[in-house]
């Protein structure tokens, strides 16, 4: 992502507007739907999809934000009544929060902290225990639920689609991105201490199985009609360059 000093007005709007039409909303609704619903063996179905939904689309989010290296209160007057609030909100992240950024990118990936790279060469501890989220009771699950659905990044989002109805300055809009990142880092530590696999308890359709064993046959047999990289990333008009 490119520096906010270093877009212009338009850019950095359409940033904004892309975030917000970010499906996370969507998901985030259809859970307060079902959270609204008395429970059944159905309804907690329904819950595991929804959060499936939720997450994946959390992780499409952070896409975007993972990108930001820059500190969301830098060059901000210090005074004044947002920047205080952003100020308490961001101490309390980086009092609280326990992985680094690769940490959580590999989490976001569905693996559990003790798999991840670093823990197997090093042969350290993971900096915490994880709760497995497809383990929780029903109860918990709920409750963990309805305190992801209240987060401030909604709320914050709510103000940032009103903002862009209207003709906000660069300087808003800077602003309210800051306040966005500063949103999503509290709900990326309401998450930090689970484990969750997206793609867990999920089967593989016999019909993708049976194309997927008949492509690597076709590649070990020398038969599959391949792509080379020189052409995709020609198609795509990416420049190739060595690195070594």
């Amino acid at each position: 992502m490119k520096k906010l000093s270093d877009m212009s007005r338009n850019e950095l709007r359409s940033l904004l507007q892309k975030l917000v039409a970010e499906k996370l909303f969507d998901a985030r609704e259809h859970l307060l739907v079902l959270l609204c619903e008395p429970p059944s063996a159905e309804n907690e179905a329904e819950l595991v999809a929804g959060f499936r939904e939720f997450y994946c689309e959390y992780t499409q989010l952070a896409l975007w934000l993972e990108g930001y290296e820059e500190d969301p209160l830098y060059g901000l007057e210090p005074h004044a009544p947002l920047t205080k609030k952003l100020a308490r909100y961001r101490n309390y992240i980086l009092a609280t929060r326990k992985t680094t950024l690769d940490e959580r990118m590999f989490k976001r990936m569905g693996l559990p902290l003790e798999d991840m790279p670093m823990f197997n060469t090093n042969g350290t501890e993971p900096c915490l225990q994880e709760v497995r989220i497809a383990e929780l009771p029903a109860a918990e699950f709920r409750t963990l639920l309805r305190s992801l659905v209240i987060q401030e990044l909604f709320v914050v989002r709510e103000r940032l689609v009103a903002l862009l109805k209207q003709q906000p300055s660069y300087q808003q809009l800077d602003l309210a991105f800051r306040e966005f990142f500063v949103a999503y880092e509290l709900l990326e530590l309401a998450l930090e201490g689970y484990h969750y696999d997206p793609d867990e308890g999920l089967e593989v359709r016999p019909e993708f199985l049976a194309e997927l064993n008949q492509s690597v046959a076709e590649v070990e047999a020398g038969t599959a009609e391949l792509i080379s990289l020189e052409a995709v990333a020609e198609e795509f008009g990416v420049t190739l360059q060595c690195t070594r």
